[in-house]
């Protein structure tokens, strides 16, 4: 019996298919995008795929969309959720213990390598990070930075919490609750 009639395929909607796609990329840490290996790996079939979408640079779009909604203005909204009386350096800490708690950060190397296989994908990623930027900006202005000081703290945070899961070395050692405060701590000190 092939592999395909063995598969057990399951009805998504566009949304469930987009969100197991997404953890499946992210997971098989793919440097191009590939339906059939992408397909192979979820409980779907091709036929599910264009009944979805029209076509590769569709889905590709549609995947950017549905990062953006769910791990970007989502968290956002957490955080404009607090009180407004919340101390700046708190909001990062919940801003951070919360990307690393939905460990969120595992999507950002997939959606920086697809800017390159689809220049579509890139103005789409370009505005997630224009409003990553200008929530953060806001938060550590709020904490008395101005000017290129301000720009550069931003720019190394970002950085820093989007990229260091792709760094190929262990992690450090000791609390990692502690490690996060320790950075959070470098990036707002005076």
């Amino acid at each position: 019996m092939t592999e395909k009639k063995n598969k057990q395929v399951s009805a998504f909607s566009r949304e469930k298919w987009l969100e197991t796609a997404l953890e499946t990329l992210a997971e098989t840490r793919k440097s191009k995008f590939n339906l059939e290996a992408l397909i192979a790996a979820m409980p779907v079939t091709k036929g599910s795929f264009y009944n979805h979408f029209r076509d590769r640079r569709d889905f590709l779009l549609a995947l950017v969309d549905f990062w953006d909604r769910h791990y970007t203005r989502n968290v956002i909204e957490g955080l404009q959720s607090l009180p407004e009386e919340t101390d700046p350096r708190q909001r990062l800490m919940e801003l951070v213990f919360a990307i690393d708690e939905m460990k969120l950060n595992r999507f950002e190397l997939l959606m920086r390598s697809m800017t390159l296989e689809l220049p579509e994908i890139v103005d789409a990623v370009r505005a997630v990070d224009a409003e990553r930027y200008r929530t953060l900006t806001s938060i550590f202005a709020d904490l008395g930075f101005k000017g290129s000081e301000l720009d550069l703290r931003v720019r190394v945070f970002m950085a820093m919490i989007s990229q260091e899961s792709n760094l190929l070395l262990e992690p450090p050692d000791g609390d990692w609750s502690k490690q996060l405060e320790m950075r959070v701590d470098f990036l707002t000190r005076p």
